[in-house]
């Protein structure tokens, strides 16, 4: 037994490398999870132990956004580092038939990683871009073409109720719907059982990535289809929490990322690894009214919260766009850290490029920054840029808001429940909140501070000129 432990830890210590020494990353990114369905942020029925040991024992940002309150926006910041309006894609959210996609010339988090020598996997939903008749089926429009070795998941939200959404994963002898790709499930939106499955099989494709790449750097991406609904959970978690199916749902998503955990421990790399957690745009509460609705049944029980915010998924209302945000990294990340100053899921790109050693892309702009020092300041010192955040949305990503500090200037409204909550907004008459005293947008400010309306409208006017002048690798915006 003795020799059998011992073999045990020398495998473990041979595995190891210097912690700072391009570390992995991993990436987990949630579908329309709000803000109030944790443990740590005071859920009173959803048990998520997992994620209050990344808040406990890593880092908590409380002040965490999404770039976008929408679906594809989102994701093409969170691979980019850029505002969503850079993108040039035209709209927030790209149907299964929409020609346009992540255009090939844009640097992701997976092609800068990649050479630095990182493997690459990505399991769930891309979002970003399907081959189909409009773009003469093009390669360029999925995974594999924006850094990734390899990729199983959806190709859009699963709640597309044509055979538009399907399970697909990369494989080089495979040739639909393009070679290079098979599709697992034709019509994923009728199959329920898979749909069960889904939290289950990126688990699983997670930890056999991380077993078969440990002894090398590497990225994986996660990003569940859930809970996005209809949400489901496998037969283990059904009836498990005390919030109905959307409950269990979070609390299967929760014993996944358990398990990730366990397995970096159980593979020595856990000190050689930092873990991100966060959500795509905050919970889609248009349905949260709906008694009966004939795709996503009791909708009301099957949405999440965004408490203590205002508004939901599709909003620029904090509610919309603020998300959690947990970076866990043992013995760099002192247990309890509380990042008190705003971030964004564009910061990880930047940071990730810095552990790894790969320069940033010197041709355009990004949004972004590195945010090392707020990690541990002793092991990596320096300044972080202030936090300047465009918020922009519906309609071809168009600007909404802007915050800088504590202030945020709303110069449009849009809300997907059709309520702008008794508010109205313009350029020329503004909404002023200072979102750290009045995080629920409650008191408008602006009659009190002409100064700071001035300042962030003028910060408006320099980012649509960033992006007018240089434009986007797709044209105009």
């Amino acid at each position: 037994m003795k020799s059998i432990l011992t073999l045990l830890l020398f495998s473990t210590v041979l595995h190891a490398r210097p912690a700072l020494e391009k570390p992995n990353v991993v990436v987990v990114f949630l579908d329309d999870c709000g803000y109030g369905d944790f443990s740590h942020t005071g859920n009173p029925t959803i048990h998520t132990p997992n994620v209050s040991r990344l808040v406990h024992e890593g880092a908590n940002f409380p002040q965490f956004y999404a770039a976008s309150p929408a679906c594809t926006a989102s994701r093409y910041s969170l691979l980019t580092g850029r505002n969503p309006r850079r993108s040039g894609l035209g709209t927030w959210v790209l149907g299964p038939n929409d020609a346009r996609h992540i255009h090939p010339k844009e640097t992701t988090l997976a092609e800068g990683l990649k050479n630095r020598g990182y493997a690459t996997g990505f399991f769930g939903k891309w979002h970003l871009g399907t081959p189909n008749s409009n773009n003469s089926l093009t390669a360029d429009a999925f995974p594999l073409a924006h850094g990734f070795d390899v990729w199983e998941g959806t190709n859009v939200s699963n709640d597309y109720t044509k055979p538009a959404v399907k399970l697909i994963r990369s494989n080089p002898a495979g040739t639909t719907p393009i070679p290079g790709y098979e599709i697992l499930v034709d019509n994923l939106a009728t199959n329920i059982p898979v749909h069960e499955d889904l939290t289950r099989r990126y688990r699983d494709l997670s930890v056999d990535f991380i077993r078969k790449n440990k002894d090398n750097p590497f990225l994986l991406y996660l990003a569940p289809n859930m809970p996005h609904l209809p949400v489901h959970a496998s037969d283990e978690f059904k009836g498990k929490s005390k919030r109905g199916l959307y409950g269990d749902c979070m609390e299967e998503i929760d014993a996944m990322l358990g398990t990730l955990l366990s397995t970096l421990e159980t593979e020595g790399i856990a000190k050689n690894t930092l873990v991100v957690f966060t959500s795509d745009n905050g919970p889609w509460i248009r349905f949260e009214n709906t008694a009966k609705d004939p795709l996503y049944g009791e909708a009301r029980l099957r949405v999440g919260s965004a408490l203590p915010f205002r508004d939901g998924k599709g909003s620029t209302w904090e509610g919309g766009v603020r998300v959690v945000g947990a970076w866990y990294w043992p013995g760099v990340i002192a247990p309890g850290t509380v990042v008190r100053t705003a971030a964004s899921s564009m910061d990880i790109l930047p940071t990730a490029f810095a552990l790894a050693g790969e320069p940033l892309p010197s041709d355009r702009t990004l949004d972004g920054r590195d945010i090392r020092p707020f990690l541990n300041a002793n092991k990596f010192p320096g300044e972080v840029r202030a936090f300047e955040h465009i918020y922009t949305g519906n309609n071809g990503n168009a600007i909404f808001a802007a915050r800088k500090g504590p202030w945020k200037l709303h110069i449009g409204l849009y809300s997907q429940t059709g309520s702008n909550h008794g508010f109205t907004a313009s350029p020329e008459r503004p909404l002023l909140f200072n979102v750290e005293e009045d995080p629920s947008e409650r008191i408008d400010r602006r009659a009190q501070e002409p100064a700071m309306v001035a300042e962030l409208q003028s910060l408006i006017s320099a980012f649509n000129k960033s992006v007018i002048t240089e434009q986007t690798f797709w044209g105009a915006p």
